[in-house]
C-alpha cells in the first residue's frame, strides 16, 4: 500500500514537472516574440542604437547623418519599415518615395520634368503673344518668381536674373545680339532697306504733291545772323556743312552732297515732264554773315522781333533766304513746342530760324542725341557726330528747314495738308529717321567713330561728320537715307 502511495506520489511530481515545463517554455517563447517588436536597449528591435528599425529601415536616420540605423538610445522608434511620407500641401511635385525627405512647407520640390536653363524649380508656360516663355510665380514658393511683363519683347530670364524692362527685348539666347534687327513698327518708317536705299514715310497716308508754286533754284544766297553767343568752333560746324552741299568731289557713299541731290531732283517734278532728265544744281552761297551776341532785343524773341532780325540780317539780294540761329540761351516763342525750327516768310521774302537747344528744350528738339521727353520709352540716344549736342542738333534742323525752304518757298510748292495747318514737308515727312530700319526710339543704322564712339550718317568736307536726316524722295515716294 505504502509502496503503492510512493508511486502515486511519484507520478503526481512527474506530472506536475511537466506541467511545469510546459508554462515555463510557453512563458519564454511569449517572451521572445515580445523581444521582437519594440523597446528600448540593446535588442534588434526598434529604437536601440544598434536596432534596425525605428527611424530608418533606410529611412529618417539618415536624414540627421548619424552612423546608426535606428533613432538614438533610449528614444522612440518608428514603425518598422519607416514612416509612410504625406505629401506637404504646396510643396509642387510628388511626394518623395517611402522613407525620403519631404520639403517643408513653403518650399519647392525638385521639377519631375526640368526644363534646360529654367532655373530651379521654375515651371515655364507660354503665354500667348508674349514673345516667349515666363515663368509663373509659383503659391507658397517661398521667393516671388519673375512676373511677365506686357510687350517686354522677349523671354523673360530665369529665376534669379534681371526682367527686362517694358517694352525692351531680352536678348537673345547666347549673349548680347551686337547688331539687333529693329522691329518695324507701325507709322515707324517700315521695314528696313539697303544702305543708300529708302524707308517709307511713318504715318504720311500718301505722297507729298507739288500744287503748282515756284521753287527755289540756281543760286540761293543765304543772309546769317548768329544771335546770341556761339563758339568759333560751332560756327564752323554750321559752315562746314553749308560747304558740304556742292563738295562732289567727295566719292563717299554717304558724302552730303548725295543727301543734297535729292533735295534738287524735286525740280524734275516741278516740270511738264515729271521725273526725267537731270536737275540743275542748287548752289548755296552764303552773301552775309553777321553775328550779335549782345542780345540787342532780348532773350526772349517773339514774332515781331523775328521781323526785326529779318530785316537786320537780309542783304537785300534777291533769291535769298534769310537764318537766323540763336544761342542756347535765346527763348523762341514757336520753338520747342511741338517743333524745332521754323521756315516762313516776312514780306514775301523766304525766313529760317534755328535754335541751340541744349539748354531750353534738349528734351524736345535734342534728339537723337538725348531721350526725348515723350514717345515711346525705348529711346537710344547717340553721341553726336562733332561732341557737341546743342550744335549737331542744329545741323539736323538747319538741314529739315533748308530743304523745306527749297521746295516749299511760299507754301504752294512741293507738301501734304499737316495737322494745324502745318504741311508736311520734304523732311517732316521722315521724321526721326536716320537710317534704315528706324523705329520709334532708335535711328536705323548709322555709322560709329571707333575713335570717338560719336553716331553719323553723312561725311562733308575734310572729312567732318553729320547727322542729317531722312528726306523724302520724290521718285520713290519713300524716305531717303544715305544708310
Amino acid at each position: 500500500m505504502g509502496n503503492r502511495l510512493g508511486n502515486r506520489q511519484l507520478a503526481a511530481l512527474a506530472l506536475c514537472l511537466v506541467l511545469l515545463l510546459d508554462v515555463t517554455t510557453t512563458t519564454l517563447v511569449l517572451a521572445s516574440k515580445k523581444g521582437k517588436s519594440g523597446g528600448g536597449g540593446h535588442g534588434k528591435g526598434g529604437g536601440g542604437g544598434h536596432g534596425k528599425g525605428g527611424g530608418s529601415n533606410k529611412g529618417a536616420a539618415k536624414k540627421h547623418g548619424g552612423p546608426q540605423k535606428g533613432g538614438a538610445h533610449g528614444t522612440a522608434g518608428a514603425k518598422p519599415g519607416g514612416a509612410k511620407p504625406t505629401p506637404t500641401p504646396n510643396a509642387v511635385g510628388a511626394a518623395p518615395a517611402a522613407g525620403g525627405t519631404v520639403p517643408a512647407p513653403g518650399t519647392v520640390g525638385a521639377n519631375p520634368n526640368p526644363i534646360p536653363n529654367a532655373g530651379p524649380g521654375a515651371y515655364l508656360t507660354p503665354m500667348p503673344n508674349a514673345g516667349g516663355a515666363y515663368p509663373i510665380p509659383i503659391p507658397d514658393a517661398g521667393g516671388a518668381n519673375p512676373i511677365p511683363i506686357p510687350d517686354a519683347g522677349g523671354a523673360a530670364p530665369a529665376a534669379g536674373g534681371t526682367v527686362p524692362a517694358p517694352g525692351t527685348a531680352g536678348p537673345k539666347p547666347g549673349g548680347v545680339n551686337p547688331t539687333p534687327t529693329p522691329t518695324p513698327t507701325p507709322n515707324a518708317g517700315g521695314a528696313a532697306h539697303a544702305t543708300g536705299g529708302t524707308v517709307p514715310a511713318p504715318g504720311v497716308g500718301g505722297p507729298i504733291t507739288y500744287h503748282g508754286g515756284p521753287l527755289m533754284t540756281g543760286n540761293i544766297n543765304l543772309s546769317i545772323l548768329f544771335y546770341g553767343e556761339f563758339k568759333s568752333e560751332q560756327r564752323e560746324v554750321i559752315r562746314t556743312f553749308l560747304r558740304s552741299l556742292e563738295n562732289t568731289e567727295n566719292d563717299h557713299v554717304a558724302a552730303v552732297h548725295r543727301w543734297w541731290d535729292i533735295v534738287e531732283s524735286y525740280q524734275l517734278f516741278a516740270s511738264p515732264t515729271p521725273g526725267k532728265g537731270t536737275p540743275p544744281k542748287l548752289r548755296i552761297k552764303v552773301g552775309t554773315q553777321q553775328s550779335d551776341d549782345k542780345y540787342s532785343i532780348g532773350k526772349v524773341i517773339t514774332y515781331e522781333f523775328i521781323k526785326r532780325l529779318l530785316k537786320k540780317a537780309d542783304s537785300g539780294k534777291p533769291n535769298t533766304i534769310t537764318v537766323i540761329f540763336t544761342g542756347s540761351q535765346v527763348t523762341v516763342h514757336s520753338l520747342c513746342r511741338g517743333r524745332c525750327y521754323e521756315h516762313g516768310l516776312v514780306e514775301n521774302r523766304p525766313y529760317i530760324v534755328v535754335g541751340n537747344p541744349e539748354i531750353l528744350c534738349s528734351g524736345s528738339c535734342a534728339w537723337p542725341f538725348q531721350r526725348l521727353d515723350y514717345g515711346t520709352p525705348n529711346q537710344v540716344p547717340v553721341k553726336p557726330p562733332n561732341g557737341d549736342m546743342g550744335i549737331d542738333a542744329m545741323v539736323v534742323h538747319f538741314a529739315s528747314a533748308l530743304a523745306s525752304a527749297v521746295t516749299n518757298p511760299f507754301n504752294t510748292g512741293f507738301f501734304k495738308p499737316g495737322p494745324k495747318s502745318d504741311p508736311i514737308e520734304a523732311v517732316t515727312a521722315c521724321e526721326n529717321i536716320f537710317g534704315s530700319g528706324a523705329v520709334p526710339g532708335q535711328t536705323g543704322k548709322v555709322e560709329v567713330d571707333p575713335a570717338t564712339g560719336a553716331s553719323y550718317n553723312a561725311i562733308g568736307e575734310n572729312g567732318m561728320k553729320f547727322m542729317l536726316p531722312a528726306v523724302w524722295d520724290p521718285r520713290t515716294s519713300s524716305c531717303w537715307t544715305s544708310m
